[in-house]
């Protein structure tokens, strides 16, 4: 029987501001769950209004990385990896960091708009004024941006589900389509994140999968988001299964910001 390759590619510890686990408590724990590979993906923000600002440390970051790669040589995998925020307000500090520094792969993530979080849009401006605002963001983002893949999509549900916010998908398909179709062309993919579906949420909608894969979408991986040890690994197989059920053929890891697809 095949047995896929497991891989958890959004990940955070202590060297994210909000995260409170070590990258080896995260490499035990991923080992314990049969992980294969895992990407760790700290935040950077280049935003003086972001919690993120000026917090990251890449050196010892990657000299972190480094050194447990080769502890736990055979056993894992260990990715270096970014999830940046609004690359498209300050590309060209993110282009220079970029120059400067060994990544094999970047989520690209949009957590504010205006300059505020996500939560402080929807009490300002309500739930439906959030989610276009967002869509319209990721939209502009897209077209620019320098990532791998597009982190939850649709990560507006996770801080409007106290408002009834679960959005309805054909209200903003159109932007969603077009978002999708500028992925796709420019050799791009999305992320499918975990760590809504203890609330039955999936970052992205099952509706967008669909999409995806009828625009002939392909590039795509799998991640917990997790920021405390207890979440790493959370619901991968559940979701290889999903995609697999949906038609995708293929997971993907990043090598030197090279995608790789692995069969799933």
């Amino acid at each position: 029987m095949h047995r896929p390759y497991l891989s958890d590619y959004h990940i955070h510890s202590t060297y994210s501001f909000d995260a409170n686990q070590s990258i080896e408590e995260i490499i035990i724990k991923s080992i314990s769950m049969n992980l294969n590979e895992i990407c760790m993906t700290e935040h950077i923000s280049f935003s003086p209004e972001d919690s993120s600002y000026n917090y990251f440390d890449f050196k010892n970051y990657e000299n972190e990385i480094q050194n447990l790669s080769e502890k736990y040589q055979g056993k894992i995998n260990i990715k270096t990896g970014l999830e940046i925020g609004e690359y498209h307000l300050y590309k060209e500090s993110f282009d220079n960091y970029f120059k400067e520094y060994y990544l094999d792969f970047i989520i690209g993530s949009i957590h504010n708009i205006n300059r505020k979080g996500l939560r402080t849009n929807i009490s300002e401006n309500g739930v439906n004024s959030t989610y276009k605002a967002y869509f319209k963001e990721i939209l502009k983002f897209v077209q620019m941006g320098d990532f791998d893949v597009l982190g939850h999509l649709d990560l507006v549900q996770r801080y409007a589900l106290a408002d009834g916010g679960v959005y309805n998908f054909n209200d903003y398909k159109d932007y969603i389509y077009e978002i999708l179709k500028v992925i796709i062309s420019r050799g791009k993919g999305i992320e499918v994140n975990t760590s809504g579906l203890a609330n039955n949420l999936l970052f992205p909608k099952l509706e967008i999968l669909h999409m995806y894969k009828d625009l002939k979408g392909e590039i795509l991986t799998v991640g917990s988001d997790a920021h405390t040890t207890d979440r790493v690994g959370e619901n991968i197989s559940y979701v290889y299964d999903m995609l697999r059920d949906i038609g995708f053929k293929h997971i993907f890891t990043y090598d030197n910001r090279q995608p790789n697809g692995i069969i799933l």
